[in-house]
């Protein structure tokens, strides 16, 4: 039987329970033909989204071969991967050299980027936003490739309405959001050069129980008696669920690249304060937002084409706030939601 992420009491079952592949994602291991190659996944979504795919090829009975390139800063990474027969490589993925040493893949997670801090460094911005991902588009341009990109670059919507959807006009603030949409024009060129197929993933806030906005809103209910809302609401899906979406996305790689929007239902954050509160039995005064609108997204497309979603939101914040209020250690890694601008 299944189990409700609020069921989860150790660090072995959170583990177990976030790399878990959905039968979708078994069925889609038997028809995927060829390698695969994830280049960046040592970040907080890419080492379990890697391991969600060698559980799922071994459900389906599947042996293909595996591989992640990275800098490996956490040389604990590398020898875990290796530890599931995960072929690693290391290197920097903005040189050309190391690049063409890789190996052939039919098809390519690209996850590389450069988020907090890129306001205050542009050349850093573009040489890891646009640069690196021609450098490493070019290299795999024979393959289908799935690359992670946000919806960062999508307009505010008024809390209620509903988000942009994929066709949506675009609106990017500050150098993380230009940068990110110029990830999307490299791959664009390599399509229109090479004929390759791909898709953006535009993810919108993926929950763990070590990194997330519920992660960030909980810090702030124990560390306080008040609690005050800067940005009003929020798309909230676990990790799991936003990972089995990315590997999923692979069979939806097309010429011209289609985008995808991945986020889960919109939800106020008062709610979630709120709730967070009542798990962790604590009072605490919220000042409400003087925001109107906030960054939200459609993902009905997604939906539609991947089968709902497994953890509810409110189990999703329940879990979460009682696994933080019982001292479980994040990867203090803060999202940094609540800037209205959006300018990292």
């Amino acid at each position: 039987m299944q189990k409700n992420i609020k069921d989860l009491k150790t660090e072995g079952e959170i583990e177990d329970f976030m790399t878990e592949p959905t039968p979708g994602l078994i069925e889609l291991s038997k028809k995927l033909k060829g390698s695969v190659i994830a280049l960046g996944a040592t970040g907080k979504m890419g080492m379990e989204m890697t391991e969600m795919l060698l559980r799922a090829d071994t459900a389906a009975g599947v042996k293909r071969r595996l591989g992640v390139a990275s800098g490996f800063s956490n040389p604990e990474n590398e020898k875990k991967l290796n530890s599931l027969g995960v072929e690693t490589f290391k290197g920097d993925l903005s040189n050309e050299e190391f690049v063409a040493s890789l190996p052939e893949a039919e098809n390519v997670f690209f996850m590389a980027g450069f988020k907090f801090g890129s306001s205050g460094d542009y050349t850093k911005a573009y040489q890891m936003n646009i640069i690196m991902p021609y450098i490493c588009g070019t290299k795999y341009r024979n393959s289908r490739i799935m690359v992670f990109s946000s919806g960062n670059f999508y307009p505010h919507t008024l809390v209620g309405l509903e988000g942009p959807a994929e066709d949506s006009k675009v609106d990017p603030q500050g150098i993380y959001g230009w940068t990110l949409l110029g990830r999307e024009q490299a791959f664009k060129i390599i399509a229109q050069k090479h004929g390759t197929k791909s898709c953006y993933y535009r993810l919108a806030y993926a929950q763990h129980f070590k990194y997330g906005v519920v992660v960030d809103i909980c810090k702030a209910v124990m560390a306080s008696d008040e609690f005050k809302i800067t940005f009003p609401c929020v798309n909230l899906i676990s990790q799991r669920d936003a990972n089995d979406a990315a590997l999923k996305c692979l069979s939806l790689c097309e010429n011209p690249p289609r985008p995808i929007n991945v986020s889960g239902p919109a939800v106020p954050v008062k709610e979630i304060v709120e709730r967070v509160a009542k798990v962790m039995n604590k009072k605490i005064k919220i000042t409400d937002s003087a925001e109107k609108s906030a960054l939200l997204l459609s993902d009905n497309f997604a939906e539609k084409a991947f089968g709902p979603y497994r953890d509810g939101t409110n189990d999703i914040v329940d879990a979460i706030a009682a696994y933080i209020s019982k001292g479980g250690k994040d990867w203090n890694k803060p999202t940094g939601f609540t800037s209205v601008n959006h300018k990292y």
